[in-house]
């Protein structure tokens, strides 16, 4: 009798479920999570960075391959396999090598067009997904937060959250000083020839109005992945301040260019390169790099706002195990 109740209790532990505990997401969906988690895919890349912020040894898998100057700072996912991701211009996963990687958990931009079906295409590999707000650089907080949760290394967690919060206010306290002053009017020329930009609205431009600026463009968004094309008879009527270029090869020509010196800001040397070591600063993809990106705006629009410093106290936290002497692959 005792063996039988015995065999009874096994088959009973057997038949429970892999998941252990519950969380409810950032749009109130309650899901179901496996008692530890080990390995996190992330749909889109913003998020993929967060976790990778975090700790790099969570990444499952890739939205795109690191070049040769990102391996280094990503650590334990520098050869992680790459899956792509929905990241807009019809990018979908590979959901086979997904399958392989064998995620414990996804996590999809719940803002994201058509986000049902998607998080239906995923329940069908079985892995649980969790949505998350991404839409804002203060859904930092939240993301890393949930990171915490999710692995139970709330110290780490804290960490960054501490560092996002000090930031976000640093920049808050700016922001009557530069209401009073007239916004600089800024050209975002993006691609190699500097003919794509972002319309306002677009969540690319974010790091631009924290920092006191005011997009030269007028123009209506066609999706969310941005990089309009506009002309170059455009950006002269628009006539900006400044222009902030993503590509270096761009910024690097454009002085030469007879067509584009015919810019005020381009003869008076108002050309500004987003810095991209080791991401960049303000989008493609718009991280948590951004909270350098701000700063880095801020101290060439108003250089006398911002003092010291911030880029070694920065990477010594969000990069921790960084190998800058790692030789490029």
């Amino acid at each position: 009798m005792k063996t039988r109740i015995l065999l009874l209790w096994v088959l009973c532990l057997l038949a429970l479920p892999l998941q252990a505990r519950s969380l409810t997401d950032d749009y109130g969906r309650t899901v179901n999570l496996p008692e530890t988690v080990t390995k996190i895919y992330a749909a889109s890349p913003p998020l993929t960075m967060s976790v990778l912020a975090f700790d790099p040894a969570l990444i499952a898998a890739l939205n795109f391959p690191w070049s040769d100057a990102q391996r280094p700072y990503a650590g334990a996912a520098a050869d992680r396999p790459v899956a792509g991701g929905f990241f807009g211009q019809g990018q979908t996963p590979n959901f086979e090598l997904l399958a392989q990687a064998r995620p414990d958990v996804i996590l999809v931009w719940g803002g994201m067009p058509g986000v049902e079906k998607i998080v239906g295409k995923f329940d069908a590999l079985g892995i649980p997904v969790l949505l998350v707000r991404n839409s804002s650089i203060r859904d930092l907080l939240t993301q890393f937060a949930l990171l915490g949760r999710l692995t139970g290394n709330t110290q780490r967690a804290d960490a960054l959250v501490a560092y996002t919060e000090q930031t976000l206010a640093l920049i808050d306290a700016l922001q009557p000083k530069l209401a009073e002053r007239r916004p600089v009017r800024y050209y975002f020329a993006e691609g190699p020839d500097g003919l794509s930009s972002e319309c306002d609205g677009s969540f690319h431009l974010e790091p631009f109005a924290y920092a006191g600026a005011k997009n030269a463009l007028e123009c209506r968004m066609s999706s969310n992945y941005g990089m309009e094309k506009v002309s170059l008879e455009t950006v002269m009527l628009a006539d900006p301040d400044v222009i902030v270029a993503m590509e270096p090869v761009f910024a690097d020509a454009v002085g030469k260019d007879p067509r584009w010196q015919a810019l005020r800001a381009v003869r008076e040397g108002r050309v500004l390169t987003v810095p991209s070591r080791p991401f960049n600063y303000i989008t493609r993809p718009p991280s948590f790099m951004r909270l350098m990106g701000i700063r880095w705006l801020i101290n060439h629009f108003y250089p006398e706002w911002l003092e010291g410093e911030e880029e070694a106290r920065f990477e010594a936290l969000f990069f921790p195990v960084c190998d800058t002497a790692a030789p490029a692959r």
